[in-house]
């Protein structure tokens, strides 16, 4: 006994001192541990290759390794165990292929000798066992060094260590694959050999089998600094300027009062700023114009209509029509738009903002009476002018965010991460995600939360399932046969009396008792012909929590997460919010949203408030803190994560005051820097040295093309009754105007597709179609001609030809020219045919400019 006890304390003193084991280069291989690595880093269980739905020439593996048992089996038992030779190692199928020793559709993945190869070797001469899977699991993944800095030269190497479930520790650095973020600055070997090519930073995305890890490195650029370092204004500045300090950058110098103005009214209202607007900010001479400036454009409505254009697009506003529920895009969308906008200019807080959209109903507690009147009182407003959608607007809550195509349900779950969570989750409705941390479970456990809310739509058995709307709806269509009697009625008595007394005598008095009488026939045959129509939508559109079916019974429409893909079906019965592990027991009558919208709220969370405050931040520079900026990741690190994490403090310490955040990024001197780099600084591209150019949106562009030559378009839907008013911006969706419509193809407006989550669905690339339809499409030109339009205003308000260049200059570049640019237009537009025909050739020439076109 008492031996039996020294042993254990000495065992025990064995692993204190030296740790938990470490597996040893000689040891057997594991099938899971280190077999399943192999096919991992090699691609051989990628969705291209062995790793797909059926496999590749009849040799099938899981995808990304996700059931190891099932990889052996097949490895060992499928068509005769002949993929192994156990008695010659070197001479199985599994080798020769992968060598390219023989045919292999694949081609050659590894050498002879290399260490994924001495693995798979080990493995099969060792008699290719499984191992225990359970023990294989992974706790923690650790790249050392996990940040890094080097100069330009320098070459370093990267270790791996996994730490198991079991305890254990191995070095996986040969097991695993590498990435890197950014080519010009670091390349990474298959070894994790890293080799630093130019200056800047850069992340490398390490995995070990389908698990991931992510390492940084700054390589700052050599030689001295030159001139002054710049002075921050606020908090963003004392972030972005210290980087670049580390990187050893300068930032440009702050950027002219003029271009200021252009960037920030474009920016912020979407629009131009006017000659006078021009005029007035260059005369005034006060220190802070720039921040009174911000704060007048954030209050003009022009504001909103920006905001509500980009809410519009992440939320897919126009996807309606599909269902058998009387809802259309040309009635709804325009409806959705303004509910939004009015909370823009109420400058609601956000979390109230998301909270009012992802736990709407439709009663909002009242009556189905009350809400029925509602229903009525809104679709009769759908006439000129549009009252339905100011109406509309008055509502608490947006139901028509879930009366949207595929807005419940797993999709609809989809659709909600990436609004609201900036997170891109489609993947894990089949597998785990190949490029992120998401599991099947994850997004389905998620989704319950959101299973309950009624879908849109004739899912059967509607009637039975809602009696008390059955009833309601069944009224209405009562009612609405009484309006047909007795619009046939007034026709067959008043009517045919009215006709008579019009053949016998013309009088004034009778035309207008006709007209009197058509109007208010009119009024009750189109509300007879209405009313089955909006019960379609009290029927099969309402917006309402339901509770969970009981065992044995089912609800059209109802029922926990499951997805079913080519890979099999599967299924969740639990509610879990995204990145926690327990789960949570919701109570049968209560909307799982609520607890959805408190756990938003919760300062731990760690994507709502960073989601909108880098979409936010993206809209000013062109990328996110974290880029792409609707890909919140641990796998897609920040550039600035503790600026990240500032705005973050300070927005939901501001109670989610949007307009704060605005403000505050606005007001910093990096966004007001000019946007000429300098030697020192020309080949950063993500750490905000100087201003990067991007293309204006589709929208604004061609609001500035109307605004710069004075003629607006028609849009054409009167039909629809829309508001003359409304500038590109403002509408819901692509009009019959065939010139806006093409440019917005052309230019990258996204269709809001429910299909598709990612921000980048609005294209913000270049193309030479795009310069070329500039440059010829004759609506521009017809627009620069116009008798009514800038040019032919400027030329009656001044005869001379130096002042109407400087107005045709104001009008689109928001500058005056310099002196070399006004005598060259001068001497053109006095050799020109006419002066006309010469100025209107300089706006032309103007619209084309990149100055003019693009974001500076």
């Amino acid at each position: 006994m008492t031996r039996r006890l020294l042993v254990l304390s000495l065992a025990l003193l064995a692993w204190l001192v030296l740790g938990p084991a470490t597996q040893g280069e000689d040891a057997a291989p594991h099938f899971s541990r280190h077999v399943a690595a192999v096919f991992s880093k090699l691609g051989c269980n990628s969705g291209g290759c062995h790793g797909a739905v059926k496999g590749k020439n009849g040799f099938r593996l899981t995808l990304f390794g996700a059931d190891p048992t099932l990889d052996h089996e097949r490895l060992l038992r499928e068509v005769g165990g002949r993929r192994l030779n156990f008695n010659d190692p070197e001479r199985s199928l599994l080798l020769l292929k992968a060598t390219g020793a023989i045919s292999h559709a694949g081609g050659k993945r590894t050498e002879v000798g290399s260490a994924e190869y001495d693995i798979l070797r080990r493995w099969i001469a060792g008699g290719a066992q499984l191992a225990p899977v359970a023990k294989s699991r992974l706790t923690k993944l650790t790249i050392t060094p996990g940040e890094h800095t080097a100069k330009v030269g320098d070459s370093y190497r990267l270790k791996v260590e996994a730490s198991f479930v079991d305890g254990s520790v191995e070095d996986v650095t040969k097991l695993c694959s590498y990435e890197t973020s950014d080519r010009v600055v670091a390349a990474v070997g298959r070894d994790g050999l890293v080799q630093l090519k130019g200056s800047g930073d850069a992340s490398f995305l390490v995995r070990f089998r389908a698990d991931p890890a992510v390492a940084m490195v700054m390589v700052p650029r050599t030689g001295k600094a030159q001139g002054q370092p710049a002075v921050g204004v606020n908090f963003i500045d004392k972030h972005i300027l210290a980087k670049l300090q580390r990187l050893n950058l300068p930032q440009s110098e702050p950027a002219n009062d003029l271009t200021f103005l252009r960037r920030a009214s474009l920016d912020v209202t979407g629009a131009l700023p006017t000659p006078d607007d021009i005029r007035a900010f260059v005369d005034d001479k006060r220190p802070d114009k720039r921040t009174r400036k911000i704060d007048e454009l954030l209050n003009r409505l022009g504001h909103a209509a920006v905001w509500t254009l980009k809410f519009c697009d992440i939320l897919n506003a126009n996807d309606y029509g599909v269902y058998a529920d009387g809802m259309s895009q040309e009635q709804d969308a325009p409806r959705l738009q303004q509910w939004i906008r009015a909370r823009l200019e109420e400058n609601t807080p956000y979390d109230q903002f998301v909270e009012r959209i992802l736990t709407a109903t439709s009663r909002e507690g009242r009556s189905l009476d009350d809400w029925g009147k509602e229903v009525i009182a809104v679709n009769e407003g759908y006439t000129t002018p549009r009252t339905d959608i100011d109406l509309y607007a008055k509502r608490k809550t947006l139901d028509l965010y879930w009366q949207r195509r595929a807005s419940a349900g797993v999709s609809g779950t989809l659709q909600l991460a990436h609004s609201f969570l900036g997170l891109r989750l489609e993947c894990a409705q089949c597998h785990r995600h190949p490029h992120d941390v998401w599991q099947q479970d994850d997004l389905l456990s998620f989704a319950n939360f959101f299973m309950h809310v009624r879908q849109p739509g004739f899912q059967g058995g509607n009637e039975k399932q809602f009696p008390e709307a059955a009833a309601y709806v069944k009224k209405m269509n009562d009612d609405a046969k009484k309006l047909a009697d007795q619009v046939k009625q007034m026709r067959d008595t008043t009517g045919k009396k009215l006709d008579a007394e019009a053949k016998a005598t013309k009088s004034k008095e009778t035309q207008e008792a006709i007209l009197k009488f058509q109007k208010e026939v009119g009024a009750l045959e189109r509300r007879s012909k209405a009313l089955p129509e909006y019960g379609r939508r009290i029927m099969h559109a309402e917006v309402q929590h339901l509770p969970p079916p009981s065992p044995g019974t089912a609800v059209p429409g109802l029922s926990f997460a499951k997805v079913t893909s080519p890979l099999g079906t599967q299924e969740s019965r639990t509610y879990r919010l995204l990145g926690e592990t327990k789960n949570i027991d919701v109570p049968k009558d209560q909307d799982p949203r609520g607890l959805v919208i408190a756990w938003m709220r919760r300062p731990d969370n760690p994507f709502f408030a960073k989601a909108i405050v880098n979409r936010v931040w993206a809209h000013y520079f062109g990328r996110g803190i974290i880029d792409p900026p609707d890909h919140l990741s641990p796998l897609n690190p920040p550039s600035h994560p503790e600026l990240l994490d500032e705005l973050c403090q300070g927005f939901v310490k501001n109670k989610y005051d949007l307009k704060w955040l605005h403000r505050a990024i606005l007001n910093s001197r990096t966004y007001q820097q000019a946007n000429e780099s300098t030697p020192e600084n020309r080949t950063d591209r993500s750490n905000y040295a100087y201003f990067y150019l991007r293309r204006l949106p589709a929208e604004v562009l061609v609001d500035a093309l109307s605004q710069a030559t004075g003629v607006a378009e028609d849009m054409d839907m009167k039909y629809y009754h829309w508001r003359e008013e409304w500038k590109t911006v403002e509408i819901p969706y692509a009009p019959k105007n065939a010139f806006v419509t093409f440019m917005l193809e052309q230019f990258g407006r996204p269709q809001r597709n429910s299909g598709v989550q990612c921000d980048c669905e609005r294209d913000s690339n270049a193309s030479v179609l795009q310069v070329l339809s500039l440059a010829n499409h004759p609506r521009i030109r017809q627009k620069i001609a116009d008798d009514k339009g800038q040019v032919a205003r400027i030329m009656k308000a001044h005869a001379d030809d130096g002042k109407c260049i400087d107005e045709i200059f104001l009008c689109t570049l928001c500058r005056p020219p310099t002196d070399t640019e006004r005598q060259a237009c001068v001497k053109y537009v006095r050799e020109s045919a006419t002066p006309a025909d010469g100025l209107r050739g300089v706006m032309w020439t103007l619209l084309n400019t990149r100055e003019f076109l693009l974001q500076h």
